[in-house]
């Protein structure tokens, strides 16, 4: 999205001027969209997120075909609602510009975008290199599972590298730490399997890299999804997609940790990540105490045949 931005502002030699959408009025909004300049300046004008304030977006889908010549309004969305009237009308009266997030399944396209941004600041690597790099960049995604590539660390990095007269793999070293081994799920995955060294392993890597507070939020939610797939005897992984509103891959895979679990320990351990979850909020007790005394329960209970 960033270079999308900077061609337009490059194109249109002007400086964009990004107006926060938290601070805007109807008044103000329609004076971005139908006000008159007396000296026809040209105008680049940013709004980040509208779409989260109903009001201002619905009146914008009004107004989508009364900006002035002058100005070129680009909105920035992570997901807008496709569903609203104010979306269809503003798609109709504008260009869409897909920046969609580079992921491990497409790596190919990722390190050639890597080598062309490179190459564009008078920075050469080789294909192997790019890969290094685009794998260095890879950050899980909790909730599709599909690995994204950090675009923005491998654009700080080439910018590290501009002052290197020879990348060397001990450069790329040196301005771009590995990427990290575990997420949240494949914690509970570990967990799930009994594997419990492996476990403190994956625990330890988070304990140095990731806020504890959100890797709790997103403990919950993983065990919520994972429990209720686990409890939904005969249902199909399509049904459990779309009832969690999940990728189907993601189901396939929480159902298939089905057989480590009997329905007795779903439920135990489900209200002892409820209990946890409310001592977090009343009492003083460390965010990663409570991290670890869930997935370490998880990791050491009892089989289904030893709970039978």
């Amino acid at each position: 999205m960033r270079q999308e931005i900077a061609a337009l502002t490059k194109r249109l030699g002007v400086r964009a001027e990004t107006i926060d959408a938290d601070r805007l009025s109807l008044n103000s909004l329609a004076d971005i969209v139908r006000g008159v300049s007396l000296f026809r300046e040209t105008r680049l004008v940013v709004l980040r997120q509208l779409s989260e304030h109903k009001e201002l977006w619905a009146k914008l889908g009004e107004w989508a075909r009364d900006v002035s010549a002058d100005t070129t309004l680009v909105l920035v969305e992570a997901k807008p609602d496709k569903r609203t009237k104010a979306y269809k009308t503003l798609v109709r009266a504008g260009e869409v510009i897909a920046a969609e997030p580079l992921t491990e399944r497409t790596r190919s396209a990722a390190e050639t975008w890597l080598r062309d941004l490179a190459r564009a600041q008078g920075v050469e690597i080789s294909r192997a290199q790019a890969a290094n790099m685009v794998s260095r960049a890879l950050i899980p995604n909790e909730t599709s599972r599909i690995a994204e590539v950090d675009q923005l660390q491998l654009a700080h990095a080439v910018k590290a590298l501009v002052n290197v007269d020879t990348v060397t793999d001990e450069a790329i070293a040196a301005v771009l730490p590995p990427a990290r081994e575990f997420s949240v799920f494949d914690i509970l995955e570990l967990a799930a399997r009994r594997d419990v060294r492996a476990v403190q392993k994956a625990l330890s890597e988070l304990r140095a890299t990731d806020d504890p507070y959100k890797v709790m939020a997103l403990l919950w939610v993983q065990w919520a999804q994972l429990a209720a797939a686990m409890m939904a005897e005969g249902v199909s992984s399509a049904q459990i997609a779309s009832d969690l509103a999940i990728h189907p891959f993601v189901a396939k895979k929480l159902q298939a940790l089905a057989p480590y679990f009997s329905a007795a320990s779903v439920r135990e351990l489900t209200q002892l990540a409820a209990e946890l979850d409310y001592q977090s909020k009343t009492l003083a007790v460390a965010p990663w105490d409570i991290i670890d005394r869930f997935v370490l329960t998880v990791s050491t209970r009892n089989s289904p045949q030893e709970n039978e």
